[in-house]
This record gives structure tokens, sequence and C-alpha cells, in this order.
């Protein structure tokens, strides 16, 4: 596999985790990507972020936005710059993640269209946090394979995928153009597995690369119990499965029911309030924009 490979640029977004994006970059570096094209965006940190990763590394390309567009947003600013490269692979990595030396050459030499590696946790290292996602029948929902397990064999096997996490995605330029990057009207959350949904409906393939490895440290940018987080979790659910009326609503319902009551027997009363704010505001959301 050579190094110093030219056909993949890099997209990875900072919000107020410089020493993050600066680890993440290192691994990248580390990896043989040239600086050239690792494409950083900074999503309106006003923390000097900015600053602090230009000084560390100074022949990324930085692009420093005036405000925080969110992940959708932020990843369509530097996918813009990325299509101007004229590479034809981009690579979307969370900056809250270290790639392992051929993650990268192995993602962009497998035949799908969109390609995901095998992601563990930061810590412990061996535990799986995604090997792709697929759809669940009941509960109705899109649900990460091989989560919170220990690594095995059957994980070694690689698949054609539904949907997968945006934290690391390898797609390939064609699937861009046609797409034009995540629906910012999701901001935070799910707008990968919307993403991936409208991918399959033009006939694109998602598929498993099990050999790339990745490491990811895990909502670090909202926290796992921040309020905004379930709100944009509650909001965000209603846009993926309305959207364009995608999915019947009583599949919906079924999964806001399941989700409550859920939460409420582990006893998670303020994650279920700000769940349904977001689930009202998304459902406002969608009658103004007229998408259902």
């Amino acid at each position: 596999m050579s190094y110093h490979d030219q056909s993949t640029a890099v997209i990875v977004v900072n919000y107020k985790k410089p020493e993050d994006t600066i680890q993440c970059i290192r691994s990248l570096l580390a990896a043989g990507r040239p600086e050239s094209l690792i494409i950083v965006v900074d999503n309106g940190s006003a923390d000097g972020s900015a600053d602090r990763i230009a000084e560390a590394l100074p022949g990324l390309r930085l692009l420093r936005l005036d405000e925080n567009l969110g992940y959708a947003g932020g990843y369509n600013a530097g996918i813009e710059q990325a299509l101007a490269l004229q590479t034809p692979n981009i690579l979307i990595l969370n900056n809250d993640t270290i790639v392992d030396r051929q993650a990268i050459d192995l993602l962009r030499e497998a035949a799908w269209d969109i390609s995901v590696p095998k992601i563990y946790y930061h810590d412990p290292p061996d535990l799986i946090w995604a090997a792709g996602a697929r759809w669940r029948k009941f509960p109705p929902r899109v649900t990460m394979i091989g989560y919170r397990r220990k690594d095995r064999p059957g994980y070694d096997i690689p698949y054609e995928l539904e949907y997968a996490t945006g934290c690391a995605l390898l797609i390939k330029r064609p699937v861009l153009e046609t797409l034009g990057g995540f629906d910012p009207l999701f901001i935070n959350y799910m707008e990968d597995y919307d993403f991936c949904y409208r991918a399959r409906q033009q006939g694109y393939s998602i598929g498993y690369v099990p050999q790339a490895h990745v490491w990811h440290k895990v909502a670090l940018t909202l926290g796992e119990s921040s309020p905004e987080r379930w709100k944009y979790l509650g909001r965000n659910s209603v846009l993926f499965y309305r959207k364009g009326e995608r999915f019947p609503s009583s599949v919906l319902w079924m999964y806001l029911v399941w989700f409550t009551l859920r939460e409420m027997v582990k006893g998670q009363v303020s994650r279920v309030r700000f769940f349904w704010q977001g689930v009202i505001e998304g459902r406002q959301l969608l009658k103004s924009s007229g998408t259902v």
C-alpha cells in the first residue's frame, strides 16, 4: 500500500476540542496522509481552537467558520472544499478518533461506494463501538452492529450495509456530487443515517471493511447525558422517520413509545423530557419546512 496517497481528501470538524483534533490529525499524518489533503473545519469555536490547531499543524487546510453550523453544516463546508480538490475519495472523520495506519488505504481500495471501518472504543480499545449499522424491524430503528461487544472473528467478515455511522465514512466522489452532502436540517445526530438512506435510494452501495480500524472517544462534543443531545435525538428522530414520508407515522410512533418505555424503566426521566421536547420541535419543523 502506498503512502502519501493523493486520491483521498480527509475532512475533520473541530468544535472546542483542539487537543483531540490535533491527536486525530497526527494519526492521519502517521498513516501517510499529506497535509495538503487534510481539511480541518473549525465550527465557530470562539475559544482559540483554530489558532491552537494552526500553531501545532501549520500545513493543514484550515477553514474557520464564523458560527457553529453543527455536524451537518460543518462537514458540508468541508465537503465543498474537498470536492474542489478533485480527489476521487473523501473521508468524513470525527475529530475524536484515532486512525490505524492502514485504515484509509483499505477503505479506499474497497469496492463499495461508501466504505466504513471497524470502529472501536478508544477506551477500552478492544471493545467495538460500531461495525456498520442495520435496520431493526422491532423496535423499528437503525442500530449499530457490534455495539459494546468484544471483538471476535464474526466481526472480521466484510458485508454490505444498510446504514453506517458518520464517525468515519470514506465516500466516492460521485456520491457526494449526487447527494450534495448532509441535510443541514438535521444539524447534529442522524444526519448520517439520512445520508445513507438517500444514498441507497440512488443505488449506491455501503460496505463494511473490517480490516480498517478506527478508535473513537465517543460523544465528546455534546456529551452522552447533555440535555441538548437528547433534544436533538428526539427532534431528528421525527425528521429521519417522516421526512418525505419515507416511513409510515405508525413506525415513528412505535419507536417513540419504545424509547420512552426503555428510558423510564432505566429511571432516566429527564432524558425522556428532553427527548419529547425535541420530538415536538421536530414535528413543528417538518410542518414549517413542508418536507412531509
